[in-house]
């Protein structure tokens, strides 16, 4: 079998900057590319009025105080540069990319991006006019009608991870509240730096000069989960030609939890890989669909599980009865030794294409860095993947997989 890297080899070179933002470097002299990742507690968690995190996300790297929109956009595209900005619930990152003989010009330019909060009415309507038919689009879309669904089924609708926002929320947006939400979450600058490539001395003095002089709040945590309490509900779409479903639950265990590592395998097993049950199931037997998925999803606090999948139409409610089939199949019926080592081989496989390549362990340090998991969670991993037998993913998908703990979402046709 396959293992799992050491976990020196995925862990960054950490320091601090004189501001306290941490700094975290993933060197290699191999290519004269760098990537910076800056990271800020400025997700939609915090945001006064809705959408006003993500549009301060993407419109603070806009412009600055000495280039306009289209200066600013000359000037990185002449040297081949590449920012992008997300944002999630509680964290926001702006990702950029150059090669390293261009830091001196850019990483000042980045300081000067935060510290004076620029972008024009002009910018802000040109966003806020393409967000509203983003939205507009989505509400046709039967994925985004069931994971809206899922999702207030868990949390309700006012919780930031149940929250959803509309085209009359773009509408309801200011200029004055983004740029005020920009100036209190992004001025202050990055709470860690996430620096990958090239990276020597030289760039660390100045990452160091130009964010190591600012100080940041502590952002506020999320409201308190609410208990998981089983739903059934629906959103009907007209004239469309599939169904989405999604079948899940919040589950009762942290990353933390010795069950959690082996739960991913048991994940994979279900569907997480293209000989999956649900796969061989809907896909290859029924034909009902062209892919199902089962995963798991970490945020600060609390794991999603959810199997979800468009189907066609007509065959959603039989759909939701064999993915609930499959996990009771699971809980009762031994998998096969044979199965599970080549569950375990595809999942290190898996693990092993998300750290090939400098950049690849630098985004996955930065995903850890969003949802607060250490390297821990590798060495579980790795234990589970030489331990885990048929009983424990038996125990395991009796345990968290029962069909009576399941909320399920349909929308379309």
């Amino acid at each position: 079998m396959l293992n799992l890297p050491p976990i020196s080899t995925l862990q960054p070179r950490c320091s601090t900057l004189h501001s306290g933002a941490g700094l975290h470097v993933f060197h290699s002299s191999a290519t004269p590319l760098l990537k910076l990742d800056l990271l800020f507690e400025a997700g939609s968690a915090y945001q006064p009025v809705p959408l006003c995190a993500a549009a301060a996300n993407k419109l603070v790297t806009a412009s600055t105080s000495s280039m306009d929109s289209a200066a600013l956009s000359h000037f990185l595209d002449y040297r081949g540069v590449i920012v992008d900005a997300q944002s999630d619930v509680q964290q926001a990152v702006i990702s950029v990319y150059m090669l390293r003989r261009y830091a001196d010009d850019v990483v000042p330019l980045l300081g000067d991006m935060l510290r004076d909060i620029a972008f024009s009415e002009t910018d802000f309507s040109v966003w806020r006019s393409k967000r509203r038919t983003e939205l507009a689009t989505y509400r046709e879309r039967s994925s985004f009608q069931a994971r809206r669904l899922f999702y207030q089924s868990l949390f309700g609708p006012s919780h930031p991870l149940g929250r959803y926002a509309s085209p009359d929320d773009a509408d309801s947006l200011t200029v004055e509240s983004v740029r005020s939400y920009a100036r209190s979450h992004y001025s202050c600058g990055p709470h860690t730096i996430v620096a990958s490539g090239m990276v020597d001395d030289s760039l660390v003095a100045l990452l160091d000069r130009t964010f190591g002089t600012s100080s940041r709040p502590e952002a506020p945590s999320l409201p308190p989960f609410p208990s998981h309490a089983p739903a059934v509900n629906s959103f009907a779409l007209k004239d469309s030609v599939q169904t989405s479903i999604r079948v899940g639950r919040i589950l009762p265990l942290q990353w933390t939890h010795p069950d959690y590592a082996p739960f991913l395998i048991l994940a994979t097993l279900l569907g997480g890989y293209f000989g999956s049950r649900l796969m061989s199931n809907l896909r290859e037997d029924k034909g009902y669909t062209y892919g199902i998925y089962a995963r798991t999803q970490i945020y600060r606090g609390i794991i999603v599980f959810s199997a979800s999948a468009d189907v066609a139409a007509g065959t959603a409610d039989d759909s939701v009865k064999q993915v609930l089939h499959e996990m009771e199949i699971l809980g009762s019926q031994k998998v096969t030794v044979e199965e599970l080592e080549m569950v375990k081989n595809v999942f290190v496989g898996d693990f092993l294409r998300s750290v090939d390549g400098i950049f690849e362990l630098s985004s996955r340090h930065c995903d850890m860095l969003a949802t607060q998991v250490d390297e821990a969670f590798t060495e579980n991993l790795s234990h589970a993947i030489a331990s885990v037998t048929p009983d424990d993913i038996m125990r395991l998908a009796d345990r968290y997989l029962a069909p009576a703990d399941m909320t399920v979402s349909t929308a379309g046709a």
